[in-house]
């Protein structure tokens, strides 16, 4: 009796697959190139205003250095002349100014990194709406990156095709850095959770 019961069970559940199979679309795959999102515009216009901020900071930071090592090398020529608790306070004022050029330092890298996700994260989303726009508009109900498959005909590539409508949607992102007292609340709360 329980191998009829289980021989029925299977032979139901078997029918029912078969029937949801019947009722799924015929796969019309097409591929895009993960590099497509590295070459449109907008990823190219993030990029040169990072660069750009990153030479300013450059810049900044080149010339808290330079004072820094200019106050470090009087300090050690005064030394001689101080007592030792004069020469002590000098030289934790000088560990303070280092400290706070560290930590400018460590702001400016969060900025950027902040900067560039969020930046990046439009070009992703706008990609993906185009991608399921050409997608649609080529008939097909299935994208796949290009890198994951193994084979394919040159006819299911839509990379340029992609790279052009988002190109065109999407040619440029400003870049958006979040100030100094934000990015300093944001570390603040990061090295409080840990």
């Amino acid at each position: 009796m329980k191998k009829i019961l289980c021989a029925a069970f299977l032979a139901s559940a078997a029918i029912l697959t078969s029937a949801q199979a019947d009722t799924l679309p015929a796969p019309v795959i097409c591929v895009v190139a993960q590099t497509t999102l590295d070459k449109s515009a907008a990823l190219k216009s993030i990029v040169s205003q990072l660069e750009k901020k990153r030479t300013e900071i450059q810049k900044e930071l080149s010339t808290d250095e330079t004072k820094l090592k200019a106050e470090d090398k009087e300090l050690s020529e005064k030394q001689k002349k101080m007592t030792e608790k004069e020469f002590a306070e000098k030289r934790q004022a000088f560990e303070k100014k280092v400290r706070e050029v560290q930590s400018k330092l460590e702001i400016r890298r969060v900025q950027m990194e902040l900067a560039f996700e969020e930046a990046k994260k439009k070009v992703y989303e706008a990609f993906l709406k185009v991608a399921d726009e050409v997608k649609q508009g080529a008939g097909a109900n299935i994208m796949l990156y290009k890198e994951t498959v193994v084979t394919a005909d040159a006819a299911f590539d839509l990379s340029n095709q992609v790279l052009e409508k988002l190109d065109k949607s999407l040619p440029t992102v400003q870049v958006t850095f979040k100030s100094e007292a934000d990015i300093k609340q944001l570390i603040q709360q990061q090295q409080a959770q840990q």
